[in-house]
């Protein structure tokens, strides 16, 4: 395992080999314990600070600049792909030590937002109020790398939650990005659907922790999907004027 890159993105997890294990092994004691942590951090609302702490208090996190080791929620994600290569190869020892480092890193980011952690209203409010100061992405005025991209929620204007984005897909002609891929179930990204989005309709949040998308549940469901094994299948003009297709007429409608 060591030869393995710190994060694996969960489209790189299926061309591991014999990465899968028997429901019987011991290794499902920590993906029991993974998935009880992530349904811990969606109830805390992890990633969310009150209003105005964004800025500073990920700016600053660990004195190292943003986007250089990440925020809180980069971090995690990065670790929950480790912790998902070593469940998926059997090696429970290591999932759990993984497992073991996010928990640090909630417990640096509790204390970060502060006393008011505890008040999950609180936290809701917040967010609502971080979504409605989204500004489109074609208005952004700097530079910005691809992994404060990945990793992060995408969410309706109402907060409800549509997916995360897995990668972003590149447009060598135009110089541009075609398309987001946004997961959507499943668990640590095996089994997730993959949804494309037009990069050109989302909004960005200041911390670009949250990303907002115009659209109901049920149209981001029958949005177009990339197939993970068959990547090809989707990467022509024809397939991406049929995407562009159908969100100008959602998003129209919207």
């Amino acid at each position: 395992m060591a030869s393995l890159p710190f994060a694996v993105r969960a489209a790189d997890l299926e061309a591991l080999p014999d990465a899968s294990v028997s429901e019987g092994q011991e290794v499902q004691h920590c993906r029991s314990d993974l998935l009880a942590f992530e349904d811990e951090l969606a109830r805390a609302g992890f990633g969310v600070l009150a209003p105005g702490g964004y800025a500073g208090g990920y700016a600053n996190y660990d004195g190292m600049g943003y986007g250089l080791i990440g925020t809180p929620r980069q971090q995690m994600s990065a670790l929950r792909d480790a912790a998902g290569v070593y469940a998926l190869r059997g090696d429970e020892d290591a999932c759990q030590t993984v497992l073991a480092s996010m928990r640090q890193i909630y417990e640096a980011h509790e204390e970060l937002v502060g006393l008011e952690a505890d008040d999950p209203e609180a936290r809701t409010a917040w967010r609502r109020a971080h979504l409605a100061n989204a500004v489109p992405v074609t208005e952004m005025g700097r530079l910005m790398r691809a992994d404060v991209v990945i990793g992060a929620d995408l969410r309706t204007p109402d907060d409800a939650t549509l997916g995360e984005i897995e990668d972003v897909v590149l447009d060598p002609q135009r110089q541009t990005i075609a398309y987001v891929l946004v997961a959507r179930g499943g668990f640590l990204g095996l089994g997730k659907e993959l949804v494309a989005a037009r990069w050109t309709d989302l909004r960005a949040t200041d911390d670009h922790e949250i990303y907002v998308l115009d659209v109901s549940l049920e149209a981001f469901a029958a949005a177009p999907k990339v197939k993970r094994s068959n990547f090809e299948a989707s990467s022509g003009q024809d397939w991406h004027d049929s995407l562009d297709e159908y969100w100008a007429d959602v998003i129209g409608k919207s």
